[in-house]
């Protein structure tokens, strides 16, 4: 017997899906030749991209076709989840273009922060891939009651700005990747009905429910928080909004860092220390996160906010700044000559494993 409909929920069509994908993303043509890959779990919401993807591609009019690398990362965290992987292998097998891999985290078991370690595996597994194929998207199927989990989970941890803004549509994935998600403005509900109207199978991951993780707790909180009108809907409009701001002060950042800088090669950049002491707090900050993500692109996250604030604390201070680290960047104060220098560090020392003894 099939699943009932989520109440309210409402199938994506393929019309609407190539709108979005005309809009917002880069056509067809735009990817002949290279491809573009989406990261498939199983579940609901990527097998629901996946498919779509799939029937997208197939009904271009492009000379050459285009293949949708689908990357299913098994974390080896249950048991059953290398079984789990070969299922959405044969799933997606025989969809039009469609070239399934699965990509296997070695480890030797997570004990503490299991999903904020596993993210960064599965992350880092992907952007490899794509590195080895030559691909420049990955598909990501956020949607979203994710969008709104997020911005709770990072109000929780008290993020700024940036963070409050959510997850964006597009997102540089180191220099030269672009992460994308049409999928932000459709709820989990309706990517289950999309699933059960073009009968695409899913999987259901018991972690989802598991109340030993944070994210799941928030997810639990969201009745109580929607019966005061704190909706996933109303979150993910306020994440909009917070990103026009955040918008707008990255553009004035840009502007103030070509007036600041002094040098500029792709390992070191010299700014002048007046001029970055004389900036607004919030727009300083900025242009040095911005040549941070310049000298070591952040994939897809950097360093956390906090640890860049007290950094940047310490560099305006007219006490003697001494030379320090963070996330493979180099900074440098050199009051003799007014400047700052922000250097990366080299890949040796980047790539170093320190053992214990």
């Amino acid at each position: 017997m099939a699943a009932k409909r989520p109440a309210g929920a409402a199938p994506i069509r393929h019309q609407d899906f190539s709108d979005i994908m005309t809009a917002r993303f880069a056509g067809p043509e735009a990817l002949a030749g290279r491809g573009l890959a989406v990261g498939v779990s199983g579940g609901p919401d990527s097998m629901a991209l996946c498919f779509l993807l799939s029937r997208w591609l197939s009904d271009q009019p492009v000379s050459k076709k285009i293949s949708v690398h689908a990357l299913t990362v098994d974390h080896g965290l249950r048991p059953e989840s290398a079984k789990e992987a070969k299922q959405v292998k044969a799933w997606v097998k025989g969809w039009p273009g469609v070239v399934h891999k699965i990509l296997t985290w070695e480890h030797c078991g997570a004990d503490t922060r299991i999903q904020e370690e596993a993210r960064a595996a599965r992350y880092g597994l992907m952007w490899a891939e794509l590195r080895r194929l030559g691909i420049g998207h990955l598909f990501l199927a956020h949607h979203r009651d994710d969008q709104a989990e997020t911005v709770l989970f990072r109000l929780a941890h008290g993020s700024g700005l940036d963070g409050l803004c959510g997850m964006a549509e597009r997102q540089a994935f180191g220099h030269d990747m672009t992460l994308c998600r049409p999928f932000l403005d459709f709820s989990k509900a309706d990517l289950v009905a999309t699933c059960q109207h073009y009968r695409v199978p899913f999987l259901v991951d018991p972690s989802n429910s598991a109340e030993a993780f944070a994210r799941v707790r928030l997810r639990g909180s969201m009745a109580v928080l929607e019966r005061e009108g704190l909706t996933p809907a109303r979150l993910s409009v306020t994440a909009k909004r917070l990103a026009r701001a955040r918008a707008a002060l990255d553009e004035l950042a840009v502007r103030t860092l070509k007036e600041a800088v002094i040098e500029n090669k792709s390992d070191r950049i010299v700014l002048s220390y007046s001029s970055l002491r004389n900036m607004p707090e919030e727009i300083g900050l900025r242009v040095v996160l911005s040549i941070m993500a310049m000298l070591v692109p952040p994939i897809p996250y950097g360093p956390r906010l906090e640890r860049v604030e007290a950094l940047f604390d310490d560099l305006m201070k007219p006490e003697r700044f001494r030379k320090r680290t963070l996330n493979g960047t180099i900074f440098e104060r050199k009051d003799r000559d007014g400047t700052v220098i922000l250097s990366l560090e080299s890949a040796a020392k980047r790539r170093k494993v320190v053992k214990k003894p």
